[in-house]
């Protein structure tokens, strides 16, 4: 009886011990894929714009136009990062420079799975143009920034705009255009679309409702005599991903217009130069 009851005590014993390995290896688990991704608290498009402000630029060589790194780490259930690592860079130090930008900055909203807060594992890609930065900087200080941006002129058989030695190259349709300035600090791209009124008015709506980031700016502006709203968003996937979107009905067509560039006070200068410089010719 004895021997039963001390082989039930071992059993219970190492039950106890199993599980609570078990909880701990679930409380040190790091989730890749989560219900509620971690995020910064001042958002993404506030945290890009404060991180890319404490880059140490006089590190790299003024004649280095760009600057690329991917970094990887562990969000914690507190917010702070762990196990920084660097996936890419572009320039020697870059890596090293951005660990310890991200180090600086607040921690983030953690993970949230099965309404617990997790560890999470993120991967953060940065771009940096430095060269248009610099040129913009000292234009601003001499006023002579639309001399900067409004240099040449684009044209299509729809519209036409000015820009800073831009380059145009037509997308999925003849009337979907991408346009590029010389440094790539700016991307502008005009759709559009043959349609009725009523699709052309939804689909108005729709662009306005489409926004995903919750610290989108909408603002109502008055274009080509056309009241409408401009829209400001960050959207973390693009390449540039600072942007400011229009779109509106005329003539039987609707239009898109937006301006995007890594950096949002760049993608406000250039919309509000577009503005002023675009005409339509249908």
């Amino acid at each position: 009886m004895k021997n039963i009851i001390l082989l039930l005590l071992v059993l219970f014993v190492r039950s106890q011990m199993f599980g609570q390995k078990e909880n701990q290896q679930e409380n040190n688990k790091v989730y890749s894929f989560v219900q509620e991704k971690a995020s910064p608290i001042e958002g993404m498009s506030g945290f890009y714009q404060n991180y890319v402000r404490k880059i140490n630029r006089k590190k790299f060589s003024s004649s280095t136009v760009t600057l690329d790194v991917r970094l990887k780490f562990i969000v914690e259930k507190d917010g702070s990062f762990s196990d920084i690592q660097v996936l890419n860079e572009s320039a020697e130090g870059l890596g090293e420079e951005a660990i310890r930008v991200l180090k600086t900055m607040p921690a983030w909203n953690p993970a949230k799975h099965n309404g617990q807060k997790v560890r999470s594992s993120f991967t953060l890609p940065m771009r940096m143009t430095l060269k248009a930065e610099r040129e913009i900087e000292e234009a601003e200080k001499t006023e002579e920034i639309r001399a900067l941006i409004t240099v040449s002129k684009v044209e299509t058989e729809y519209f036409e705009l000015k820009c800073n030695d831009c380059t145009v190259t037509t997308g999925l349709g003849k009337t979907d255009f991408r346009i590029e300035n010389i440094d790539n600090s700016v991307e502008y791209q005009v759709t559009i679309m043959q349609m009725p009124e009523d699709l052309g008015n939804e689909m108005v709506k729709m662009l306005d409702n489409n926004v995903k980031d919750p610290n989108a700016t909408f603002k109502d502006i008055v274009f080509l005599e056309i009241p409408m709203k401009e829209v400001g968003f960050y959207d973390e996937f693009s390449e540039n991903p600072y942007i400011q979107i229009i779109g509106f009905y005329k003539s039987g067509h609707f239009f898109s217009i937006s301006v995007a560039s890594y950096k949002r006070e760049l993608a406000i200068k250039f919309m509000n130069e577009l503005k002023q410089t675009f005409k339509l010719k249908l």
